[in-house]
């Protein structure tokens, strides 16, 4: 009977340490605005340097600590310059807590995450995650991450910030955003040169995440990222024209059933190699002019990629120039469907074209070989491979059968 009773007191006492040290710490690094009627939050904030000074200041203890996680809770936030980030110290807002930007402000990011260094515990960049980051319709970028590694972006709304929506500057790697919306409001116009979330890292993850409202949706200027469940689109009547949904301008990327919605001039802009695009969808804006734009665009140095059961579409009476467009060397397009495409509906191309072997492509309904100016060598090619040969006299299509090349004339 002792023993329970002692074991009893000693629970009972060890829970009200627990208790009094969670209430110290929460009263010391946990954060609501205060209740200025009606549980509302003090518009004006702290007394005494509004609350960029508030917040920074208790930032900077849980870094002097060796890290720490920032909470906020249901409120608005207004600063006037950038709010910093340490590497040790995350940051966790309730759905509506705003970290919001107020008119004039003195910066060029509403937060910015980078500097000092990782988490004593896990030696990680932490978390960002939960509520809203409002740039206040002004030409901000939301979340500016400096170079750092292994930070996750999640459940979080970045709202009219008109540059950037979430920018991830070249260096570090595995910053990963997930169920992240980039949103300018639908009334507001897009600022030229604005980018919803742009990449300049590798080995970083984009999952389930919504850009509206930029001229190009999503940028990648690294390569090795993988994205998924990826949905851009602008409203153009009074948004104006998302030039790229995509622009995938770094090597070895991966885009699995994203969705590029009412791009004008293309939905997928290859301007770097070895890009792998599988079971995605464009949608050619119908506000844009009849007969024009590409699905996917390739310039000369965006060859070699891999493009698997992907949907392109126009609206009803409204048609794309292309679905596939550009230097398509190298190119492998399996599955390729369109809705009211008209002029280079290419429903399966084979890849080759860079190691003497030329590509083979469908295009305006006709099939089109890259010339070469003279005869393939008994050793080249493979079985059931087609050439086209034109020396400027005469041309041919020769075909590697099992008995060797064989010729036949054109007429």
């Amino acid at each position: 009977m002792n023993t329970k009773i002692n074991l009893t007191r000693r629970a009972t006492l060890f829970g009200a340490a627990i208790s009094a040290a969670g209430t110290a710490l929460a009263g010391l690094f946990g954060l609501r605005p205060p209740a200025a009627r009606a549980g509302e939050p003090d518009p004006d904030g702290p007394k005494m340097g509004g609350w960029h000074a508030e917040l920074t200041r208790r930032i900077a203890a849980l870094d002097a600590r060796g890290g720490g996680t920032l909470e906020l809770g249901d409120g608005v936030y207004e600063i006037d310059k950038p709010l910093r980030m340490p590497r040790s110290v995350s940051l966790v807002m309730t759905p509506n807590a705003v970290i919001r930007a107020k008119p004039n402000f003195q910066g060029d990011a509403v937060l910015i995450k980078g500097g000092g260094k990782y988490a004593v515990s896990s030696a990680t960049a932490g978390w960002i995650r939960g509520g809203v980051i409002d740039g206040n319709r002004q030409p901000l970028t939301g979340i500016l991450v400096e170079d750092l590694h292994r930070l996750e972006i999640a459940d979080i709304s970045v709202l009219n910030a008109l540059f950037k929506g979430v920018h991830l500057v070249k260096g570090g790697n595995e910053s990963n955003l997930t169920r992240v919306r980039c949103d300018v409001d639908m009334k507001t116009p897009c600022a030229p040169g604005s980018i919803g979330v742009h990449v300049e890292r590798t080995d970083c993850k984009f999952h389930l995440v919504h850009v509206i409202g930029y001229e190009t949706g999503v940028r990648s200027d690294a390569g090795s990222n993988w994205f998924s469940l990826v949905h851009v689109w602008n409203w153009e009547p009074t948004q104006g024209p998302m030039k790229y949904c995509f622009h995938c301008n770094g090597g070895n990327n991966t885009f699995s059933q994203c969705y590029a919605d009412s791009p004008t001039v293309a939905g997928f802009f290859i301007t770097a190699p070895h890009q792998a695009v599988m079971q995605c969808r464009v949608y050619f804006s119908r506000w844009a002019p009849d007969n024009t734009g590409a699905g996917f665009l390739m310039t000369d140095k965006g060859r070699h990629g891999t493009y698997i059961g992907n949907v392109v579409f126009a609206d009803k009476d409204h048609r794309l120039a292309k679905a596939y467009d550009g230097d398509l060397e190298g190119a492998c397009i399996l599955g390729a469907s369109a809705s009211n495409a008209v002029g280079g509906l290419e429903n399966r191309i084979p890849s080759g074209g860079s190691a003497g072997r030329p590509a083979l492509h469908l295009a305006g309904g006709g099939i089109r070989l890259a010339r070469q100016t003279a005869a393939p060598q008994p050793a080249e090619g493979e079985l059931g491979e087609v050439r086209w040969v034109d020396d400027g006299a005469a041309s041919a299509l020769w075909v590697k059968t099992s008995t060797g090349w064989k010729k036949s004339q054109l007429s």
